[in-house]
């Protein structure tokens, strides 16, 4: 008995010293939106102000955004939302995953996005019209621009434009 358990316990440490490394670098683009910002701006045309916190989660693979409101109502942020954003080598366009309290969502295929430039077009496909998010990366000021649009009888839409400046 004490052979066969090391020999498993021999074959288990063989394969794993066997296997690729599972950490992943941090995407050095997405790196650009790691930390503490104030987001501004108008959402449907109403002003608007929420504080997002990006930081590098399960071993560096995604980027979780925590985004809240300072919008009240009842005594609860107005929004909140989580969001999982990164890179997918194998596919060489980005993913992103985003979960809010406005809507269930209907659908675990997230949006995707090649970058270009240093903006990341994120399209979220849905049977009711696109959704779009382009977020864009200004190194000069180290700040981001939101341009979202919906898409409505196959015409965009905006939606919102919001800003990023780190706190």
């Amino acid at each position: 008995m004490v052979r066969l358990k090391n020999a498993i316990a021999t074959t288990l440490v063989a394969l794993l010293v066997s296997l690729p490394s599972l950490a992943a670098d941090k995407d050095a683009f997405l790196d650009h939106l790691a930390g503490s910002w104030v987001l501004t701006g108008a959402i449907m045309g109403q002003a608007t102000t929420h504080d997002v916190k990006a930081e590098w989660v399960l071993q560096n693979h995604y980027l979780r955004l925590s985004e809240i409101s300072r919008e009240k109502k009842d005594a609860k942020p107005q929004y909140e939302a989580e969001a999982l954003l990164a890179f997918d080598s194998g596919k060489q366009q980005f993913v992103c995953f985003w979960f809010d309290n406005t809507v269930i969502a209907a659908t675990t295929d997230g949006g995707s996005a090649v970058r270009e430039g240093d903006s990341l077009p994120f399209v979220f496909k849905s049977a009711d019209g696109d959704f779009f998010n382009t977020m864009t990366y200004d190194a000069k000021t180290d700040s981001w621009s939101w341009a979202m649009d919906g898409e409505v009888k196959g015409e965009r839409k905006p939606f919102a434009r919001l800003t990023l400046k780190r706190q």
